[in-house]
């Protein structure tokens, strides 16, 4: 079973919000007294439970979207969070590098639908070669509100038919609801793949934890919401290759680490 490294804390002063080394999610008996968010059905979550064992049910409390957490954090509903690290990072920028706990992101597809993994690869070896992905992340990843929705091309009309993505649309940078749209970094990333397959790209939102039930019911052709691979949702979800490696971060809103009194 892979090892969950030290996480970078992220820490809210009065003059805003910086990094430091604190807090290792190895020893859980630091976090006794901590109250913990995190998205519901994503890997933070999962690593959150093992850290807190028999306490989840009192110490762990689960949010649809990461702005969810971000807002329970504000307001002293919970002590600390896990997340990923794009999200973290929105609240402060220009920090040094920090060695996290790396997973990869991927496209999720129905188990045995290998046409359109092996067309979705294609497409994703394409953007990654000629540049057109790693523009689009760090265009995000300075300003998450960098686009509109009617700037991003969804090909509609498209002679291919229609290619269906299920998404989340509160996690930016990658997943943004904006009015009736939708932008960021996924849905960008599969209106150029919808385009490579001359197909018209439509988004539907889902909480996180519904998206494998809608790919794997056939109501979406395939799930794009900064999923993390690993072995359980191997199970019943095949997967993309990685278009991303993505890191998971511990976020606090407290001026020092000191646990909170029971």
């Amino acid at each position: 079973m892979k090892k969950f490294l030290a996480v970078v804390m992220i820490l809210a002063l009065s003059a805003g919000v910086c990094f430091a080394e604190g807090l290792n999610i190895s020893k859980p008996d630091q976090f006794v007294n901590y109250k913990i968010g995190t998205q519901r059905g994503t890997i933070a979550e999962g690593i959150a439970k093992k850290m807190l064992g028999d306490n989840s049910s009192k110490q762990l409390v689960t949010y649809e979207k990461a702005t969810d957490v971000i807002q329970a954090l504000k307001v002293g509903k919970i002590d600390c969070a896990i997340m990923d690290e794009a999200p973290a990072l929105q609240f402060k920028k220009n920090d040094p590098e920090t060695a996290l706990t790396v997973e990869q992101y991927a496209i999720g597809f129905k188990q045995g639908n290998k046409e359109l993994v092996e067309q979705v690869n294609k497409a994703l070896a394409q953007i990654k070669a000629n540049g057109q992905l790693e523009k689009i992340m760090l265009k995000y990843k300075e300003d998450p509100m960098a686009a509109k929705p009617e700037d991003i091309d969804l090909h509609v009309g498209a002679k291919g038919g229609k290619l269906i993505v299920g998404t989340e649309s509160g996690f930016p940078p990658y997943d943004i609801k904006v009015g009736d749209g939708y932008t960021g970094i996924d849905i960008e990333m599969c209106a150029l793949i919808a385009g490579i397959l001359d197909k018209e790209l439509v988004i539907i939102a889902y909480p996180f934890d519904s998206l494998f039930a809608a790919v794997n019911s056939g109501k979406v052709d395939m799930i794009c919401a900064g999923i993390t691979v690993n072995e359980e949702r191997k199970m019943f979800t095949d997967f993309s290759d990685p278009y991303e490696d993505a890191k998971q971060v511990g976020v606090v809103l407290t001026k020092d680490y000191a646990a909170p009194a029971k």
